[in-house]
């Protein structure tokens, strides 16, 4: 933890504690089963004297309840975890779908040409997907 001291009307940080923050992240790509993902983060390998932030990347094979999650693995050094994972979809297949989310699709990946980049375009699919769901 920090405490805040005011100097001459500037702030200056003071560390009070011995641990450190510290953040690990974790491609997921290969996990199949939620179970598989807590035993993961279970078994990362912590240090007593620091507390940890663990950072889901890569592309998800499976449904995260992040609560449920939370639940099975934070402990006194784990002490939050964060899902920046993406879905992998097939954007070509589902642009080619004639509904809503192939139109939608196919004005996003339009609108990419100019306006956004490819990550952004992947992110607004991913939201919108999420959206129907």
């Amino acid at each position: 933890t920090k405490e805040f001291i005011k100097i001459n009307k500037k702030i200056k940080f003071i560390k009070v504690d011995k641990r450190i923050f510290e953040e690990i992240k974790l491609n997921i790509s290969e996990i199949n089963s939620e179970e598989e993902l807590i035993e993961k983060i279970k078994n990362i390998k912590t240090e007593r004297q620091k507390n940890y932030k663990v950072i889901l990347e890569g592309y998800k094979n499976i449904e995260i309840d992040l609560n449920k999650i939370k639940k099975m693995v934070l402990d006194e050094n784990v002490l939050k975890v964060k899902d920046f994972s993406k879905v992998k979809y097939d954007i070509k297949e589902l642009a080619n779908q004639n509904n809503l989310k192939g139109v939608f699709i196919n004005r996003i990946l339009q609108k990419e040409e100019g306006l956004c980049t490819k990550e952004e375009a992947e992110q607004a699919i991913e939201i919108f997907i999420n959206a129907l769901k």
